[in-house]
């Protein structure tokens, strides 16, 4: 994925395999991450990938892993994946660098071993399940040329922290997700990659998504990530 794609991506969609089959190839514009789950090692995860990423059109495609083991079963793995030729993966869960730094260089083994380019591959960390991600201050810049982008989960964070997006008795933001969107913008523009925030799954109005849009921009995000083709469709009719 070069750099000018890259940076010229209007919307993000994370899905399942399941839920893209079907769907309309989508506009270049448009990144579609594949959702294949934390059994990602098997070859079936493999071949429900390579069904649907086929059909994704013109956009970007980048499959979604939690952070693979040190063992060569994962290895062997990881390069089964990177034969599908996807513009990059989603690293989920992310604790910080080191992670970043590990799946960088197993892909490097990978790609090596499917005959692609050294770098070819890009990377986009996923944030918010670790909360120790946003208590670092080692920073982001430098450690990988293959990080391209943060996404930060909201719904991960509430869930690891035990807390709410807004406190009811406070009249307030909750203070986890106010320093840990803070962080996040923080961290990407340190490091000069973008940052995206996940919208929650479901059904939101257009009205709804608008306003969350609105507000992801002015707190320095790039855009949002639909979890859902109806949510994706609101975002680029508004």
């Amino acid at each position: 994925m070069s750099v000018n794609r890259f940076e010229n991506i209007a919307a993000l969609l994370r899905a399942r395999p399941e839920d893209l089959a079907g769907l309309e190839p989508g506009e270049s514009s448009v990144a579609t991450i594949i959702d294949i789950g934390t059994d990602w090692h098997g070859p079936d995860a493999a071949s429900a990938a390579q069904a649907v990423s086929r059909d994704r059109g013109a956009g970007p495609v980048l499959l979604r892993i939690d952070l693979p083991g040190d063992d060569d079963a994962a290895q062997e793995a990881l390069a089964r994946l990177t034969g599908l030729w996807p513009d990059g993966f989603v690293l989920s869960g992310c604790a910080g660098g080191a992670d970043i730094q590990r799946l960088d260089v197993m892909l490097r083994v990978a790609e090596a071993e499917t005959n692609l380019e050294d770098g070819s591959i890009v990377i986009l960390a996923e944030i918010g399940r670790e909360p120790g991600f946003f208590l670092s201050d080692a920073p982001l810049a430098g450690i990988s040329a293959r990080l391209k982008g943060l996404i930060f989960d909201g719904a991960a964070l509430l869930d690891a922290t035990a807390s709410r997006a807004m406190n009811e008795a406070a009249a307030r933001p909750g203070a986890p997700m106010v320093m840990a969107r803070a962080v996040a913008v923080l961290k990407a523009s340190q490091a000069g990659i973008r940052c995206w925030e996940q919208l929650p799954n479901g059904s939101l109005s257009e009205e709804r998504l608008r306003s969350l849009r609105e507000a992801a921009l002015a707190d320095g995000f790039s855009g949002l990530v639909a979890r859902n083709a109806a949510q994706l469709q609101a975002l680029l009719r508004s």
